[in-house]
């Protein structure tokens, strides 16, 4: 993301998406009510021409709603100028794709907004995480907003002298996707993660490989999707994830569990969490972005915990962390004190 101008005092920012965690990002930031101008195209008949033809507009729309979907962002709404061709109020989309330029213009940015804004503008981490032991593996990309996936392998081995089959035989599979992938991604951190001592083992058989200088090692305890959210919340990971979005989300959603678990203090819930942002008692708002999307009420709350000194953390629904706020039914808050 780039961010091209910003004029907070007319409350517009000015910004250039160059990916589809980009687009994904504002979505999460355009709302309704928002204004928001970008090119768009549209067929339409010039004089007595029996064929339309398509003409490139930039217009403004009062947003009705956004949408990230099929690999660009979707912005509806009605037009808020009169354009040769197309009146003052008519409905129109305007899609974006990376590359885009976009002004948003809103009655008033919230920080965590602009902090989103902000964090989509760092350089991500490109990683490749590698989850394994002698007879399955798992290969996922991690992605600003969590993982995906790119690789499944199995291993076939005998029980007795699994060793030095597995030495000889998967490990060459596994090493032969990763360096497919590092050839075609080219990914700063390779990350080897298994339960015992499979990991140091794979390792060692990189050890005169160049791609050996991005490999960093962690443990897990299984072979799994949630093998993967264990490695990226591993404090060993802590130096090499400084920058990973997914596992800061897992951090926060651990610290809020940690804090349920030992009756601490922590308020979810839709009642108690406005309780306590009514009394100025909330340190950090966890909220999912299903949650504020087009969510007056809880803008409203999370504009209350800022002008209040807290910060407002917003947690993808798509990863586990996500996921397990949503069961605590989208919103929780860790407190400065117990009430």
């Amino acid at each position: 993301m780039k961010i091209l101008k910003k004029d907070l005092k007319h409350g517009k920012v000015v910004v250039q998406a160059q990916s589809l965690d980009d687009l994904w990002c504002l979505s999460q930031v355009v709302l309704k009510g928002d204004t928001v101008s970008g090119k768009t195209t549209r067929k339409v008949r010039l004089g007595s021409a029996e064929e339309a033809v398509k003409k490139t507009y930039t217009l403004s729309l009062a947003v009705e709603d956004s949408e990230f979907k099929d690999q660009c962002l979707r912005i509806r709404g009605a037009t808020t100028e009169q354009h040769e061709d197309i009146p003052k109020g008519a409905h129109h989309t305007i899609t974006a794709e990376p590359g885009e330029v976009l002004t948003i213009t809103k009655a008033r940015w919230q920080k965590y907004q602009l902090d989103r804004l902000q964090q989509a503008t760092q350089e991500q981490l490109k990683a490749l995480i590698v989850v394994f032991d002698r007879e399955s593996c798992l290969l996922a990309r991690l992605k600003s907003r969590g993982y995906e996936v790119v690789a499944e392998l199995k291993g076939k081995v005998r029980k007795k002298d699994y060793a030095a089959t597995t030495a000889t035989n998967f490990y060459k599979e596994i090493i032969a996707a990763i360096k497919e992938y590092d050839e075609r991604n080219n990914p700063d951190k390779i990350i080897l993660a298994s339960p015992a001592f499979w990991k140091e083992e794979l390792a060692n058989e990189l050890k005169s490989d160049p791609i050996r200088k991005k490999v960093a090692i962690a443990t897990c305890s299984s072979v799994s999707e949630n093998a993967i959210d264990e490695v990226l919340k591993r404090p060993e990971m802590d130096t090499v994830l400084a920058n990973a979005m997914a596992s800061k989300e897992l951090r926060l959603v651990d610290e809020l569990m940690t804090e349920i678990a030992k009756d601490g203090k922590v308020a979810y819930g839709k009642k108690e969490v406005g309780e306590a942002i009514g009394a100025a008692a909330v340190e950090k708002l966890l909220v999912t972005d299903v949650r504020v999307y087009n969510n007056p009420e809880t803008e409203a709350l999370m504009k209350k915990v800022e002008d209040t000194g807290g910060k407002v953390f917003i947690i993808n629904s798509e990863n586990q962390a996500g996921q397990k706020l949503d069961a605590l039914g989208g919103m929780a808050a860790i407190l400065r004190y117990k009430m």
